[in-house]
This record gives C-alpha cells, structure tokens and sequence, in this order.
C-alpha cells in the first residue's frame, strides 16, 4: 500500500500558508492547523532548495554571462529520475558550515525541556540548567526523517549508500522500526557500511551514527 501524500504544486503549498496567516490573524486556527502548517512549511522550503539548485546547475551550463532560462525550471515531483544525481568522484558533500551538523527539530527539543523535571540537589545552590544549545546536541530524535535535513539529507547519499538515494530512504525507514540500539547498529554495519563502493566518510558516519544513537535514547 503506498502511504505517499499526493503531490502538491508550490501555488497550492503558498495558498495553504497564506490562509494559515489569515487564521493566526484572526485567532482561529487551532492545534492541528498548526501541525499541517508545519509540515506544509517544511515541504515548501525543500522544494525551493532543489529549484535553486536546478537553477544554479543550469547558470554554470549556461555560463556567467548567459540569462538562465526559468521554463527549464517547471514544477515536477521530486523522483530518483528528476532528483539532482550524485557525483561519482569524491567531492566536498559535507553540509554548509552554517547548518549545524547535529541539528533536530527545535520543537522536539523544546517538549523535551518542558518534560524534565527539576532534580534538587544536597547543595545549598541548585545547579545550573543545560542551555537549549546542550539539549538539542541530545535530545532524542523520534523519527529520523524529521530530524535529517535536506542538505544532511545529500550528505549522507552521497557518503554512505553510493549515491543511491532510494537505497537511504529505505535504509532511514528501517533504522525508524527496530527495537533497539543494538538492531540498529548491526542493521548499518551490515547493510550500509559493508555495501560501500569506498570507504565511508569519518565525519558522515560519525553524525549519522549519532542521529540513530539518538532516535533509541
């Protein structure tokens, strides 16, 4: 049974968040309007990143001089086919230095505050509270495509399952199921790290191996 949202033109995703700003304008958009508002907002701003990077491909084709010509650039599904391929030779794909490489979702960070409670101690002083910076370098990630961002996202096809990218998507789906920490790490050495075409990259494995660490905290 295929569980995949339909796919929705980026007119529809701005008519949708235009309307969410009407509700918010009027106090009327409630919990779950949120939550669409969310995911529609995530959704919109992938799909922007792929057309600028579409949109860049074809400005250094085309040469610095030349116009860039946006029929080129048409809204289509994101597929494996239409997806920007990954390159064969051993590049750069780490993530821009800005993009934290530990990055999870901020909400999840903040319910995870919200759910600790303070523990006294035999001081006379209580001591001093983790920062929101400390608490989402550990908070615990429940699913793992939410907590991978787009450009982690290349990174890791890139490095760790040959540039195939339906192979990661199958391979974060089943680190999402297992039953334990322990499932999951033999889940990658067998099935990721030992199906590489070369060696994996330190630094990609490292904070893969750390988002799954996570997601069974």
């Amino acid at each position: 049974m295929n569980s995949e949202k339909p796919f929705r033109r980026i007119n529809d995703l701005v008519a949708a968040l235009s309307d969410v700003s009407t509700g918010l304008g009027s106090g009327t958009l409630h919990l779950q309007g949120l939550e669409t508002a969310c995911d529609d907002a995530r959704e919109l701003y992938e799909r922007l990143v792929v057309l600028r990077h579409k949109a860049r491909e074809s400005a250094a084709g085309a040469g610095k001089s030349a116009p860039v010509s946006t029929n080129k650039l048409r809204e289509a599904p994101l597929t494996a086919e239409t997806a920007p391929e990954q390159p064969a030779m051993r590049l750069d794909t780490r993530p821009a230095p800005e993009v934290s490489s530990r990055q999870t979702s901020l909400i999840e960070a903040i319910e995870h505050t919200e759910q600790e409670k303070t523990v006294p101690t035999s001081g006379k002083e209580p001591a001093p509270a983790p920062s929101l910076a400390e608490k989402l370098e550990k908070a615990a990630v429940s699913d793992l495509n939410k907590a991978i961002t787009l450009s982690h996202k290349f990174w890791f096809v890139a490095e760790l399952f040959n540039g195939d990218r339906q192979a990661y998507e199958k391979g974060v789906e089943r680190l999402n199921t297992f039953a334990s920490h322990a499932e999951a790490t033999a889940f990658i050495q067998e099935e990721v790290i030992a199906r590489l075409k070369k060696p994996a990259d330190p630094e990609a494995l490292a904070t893969f191996n750390d988002l799954v660490q996570r997601r069974y905290a």
